[in-house]
């Protein structure tokens, strides 16, 4: 199997090739001359990615070249387009991709018109482009433009890669509307997901609305709205139907197949197994076997595992450690990854506290935060070990948003506010347990004081993730805890003799 990454030595051609650019290159993409949709949207979206990366006038055109013809671009599968027949490797199977120099042109192929949809993004990869599920972010330093020294061909190691949609709650994905279905899945089929698993039918994937007006925290991110809901999701007749039914749709308009809930595939959870608050980790070990399916309730808090899985499963010698590097170097700059690592590291370790002590601990309840206020029982000691070492993630994730150029900064804030809000929640829970005792012990000074300690902690964590929240999950979960958290305690605050 080849494998070449052009980024690695992308810089060097910069300087060193005669077929650099000052001005913009006239890129001919060629595809077959009926070329199925999902190859044409290919084409598009090849277009896009040359734009991007080297302002390329682009021209997409269904006939075949004429003799001579320069910067043309073969796009397609051996099927549908005779152009790249004998440059598609039969052994790759329909899910391969090669991104490959010839002397008719740079050949862009897949075993299937979804692959050739995967190798146009691996060639945008190979050239520093890097796919997040918010949006895609482009290297801070563009390699010179050439079509020569590609040789790039890849089969995966699983066949089925697939995305299970959590839904249950309204900081699951059961908040998101099917746009923001669309969307998401849309970045994951860069990732090179090939299969969705859809959420039963049932009444646990609708919600309650939650109240959003009046005092409360980190308010911004309702809009103005009164309440926060799911529109697509009512409690009228077949409105659930509707809803999984446009998810199914846009996941086949990208070649991804649907399967149901009870899909056999191990499951790889990417964040806290029951759908906790705060940003967790598990421990990634790939599966035996032809696939595998990932699932998470707080989006925005995976996008390194995702990366990991998503070049792993072309690549079995692709580590956690190198999948970072790789993610972060070309959008960010060199030293940041370093930062990064440290970072997740101490999400790492505090997640396997969490999980040790109290797997529940900040899982959607509607007692989840005022049950510290009732109790009269001292912390445990783990909290003060957890603060730190969200304190430790938070420093380091200021330190690689530093450090990092333009471009992907926004990606590093997320994080950086994420941890810093799971630090103020754990200074909410413990000024919470402290009124309690406060209370048991019938010191009111004690009582009031940790109380609004305990109100100004939730409303700084509140505050500070709304500042970056980024989907409905991040919403959701404000308003969650703006429900059972920072309003309970207002109202015990107004209680107090």
């Amino acid at each position: 199997m080849r494998t070449t990454i052009l980024f690695s030595f992308s810089v060097v051609f910069a300087l060193a090739l005669p077929v650099a650019y000052a001005e913009s290159p006239s890129v001919t993409i060629v595809t077959g001359p009926d070329a199925p949709e999902l190859e044409r949207y290919a084409a598009n979206e090849l277009s896009g990615l040359l734009t991007t990366l080297f302002e390329a006038e682009v021209s997409i055109s269904s006939t075949p070249p004429t003799e001579g013809a320069k910067n043309l671009i073969l796009l397609g599968s051996p099927a549908t387009n005779p152009a790249v027949k004998g440059t598609y490797p039969a052994e790759l199977g329909k899910q391969g991709q090669v991104v490959e120099s010839t002397l008719s042109g740079l050949v862009i192929a897949g075993g299937s018109p979804v692959a050739t949809l995967w190798a146009v993004y691996e060639y945008g990869y190979a050239n520093g482009m890097r796919y997040l599920t918010n949006g895609d972010f482009p290297p801070v330093e563009k390699s010179a433009f050439t079509l020569e020294y590609y040789d790039i061909a890849l089969k995966p190691e699983f066949e089925t890669r697939a995305w299970r949609i959590r839904a249950k709650g309204p900081a699951s994905q059961a908040s998101w509307i099917v746009a923001d279905h669309e969307k998401l899945l849309i970045q994951l089929a860069k990732l090179k997901f090939n299969a969705v698993i859809l959420p039963e039918n049932n009444n646990q994937i609708s919600f309650d609305a939650i109240d959003v007006t009046g005092d409360i925290a980190g308010r911004s991110v309702f809009d103005g709205a009164k309440e926060f809901s799911n529109p697509d999701l009512t409690s009228e007749s077949g409105k659930v139907d509707q809803w999984i039914a446009g998810i199914s749709a846009a996941a086949d308009r990208l070649g991804m197949s649907t399967e149901s809930a009870n899909s056999s595939l191990p499951v790889l959870e990417l964040g806290q197994a029951q759908g906790g608050l705060l940003p967790q980790t598990s421990p990634l070990r790939l599966p035996e076997g032809a696939g595998f399916t990932v699932e998470a309730a707080i989006v925005g808090d995976i996008n390194p595992q995702l990366h990991y899985l998503s070049r792993a499963a072309f690549d079995p010698a692709v580590t956690p450690e190198s999948a970072l590097i790789d993610l972060a170097t070309p959008i960010c700059g060199e030293g940041v990854a370093e930062s990064l690592a440290l970072g997740f590291a101490a999400i790492a370790e505090v997640s396997a506290i969490i999980e040790k002590e109290d797997p529940t601990f900040a899982v959607p309840d509607p007692k989840m935060f005022m049950e510290h206020y009732d109790s009269a029982e001292p912390a445990p000691e783990w909290w003060a070990k957890a603060k730190e070492l969200y304190g430790k993630a938070v420093g380091e994730m200021y330190r690689a948003n530093t450090r990092a150029r333009d471009g992907a900064r926004p990606w590093i804030l997320y994080h950086a506010k994420r941890d810093t809000f799971a630090l103020h929640y754990l200074t909410a829970v413990e000024a919470a347990r402290n009124a309690g005792i406060a209370r048991a012990a019938k010191d009111e000074d004690a009582w009031a004081e940790n109380l609004e300690l305990s109100i100004e902690a939730m409303h700084n964590a509140l505050g500070i993730y709304s500042e970056v929240a980024a989907d409905p999950s991040d919403r959701g979960t404000i308003a969650v805890l703006n429900e059972v958290g920072y309003r309970p305690l207002l109202k015990a605050l107004d209680e107090l003799p």
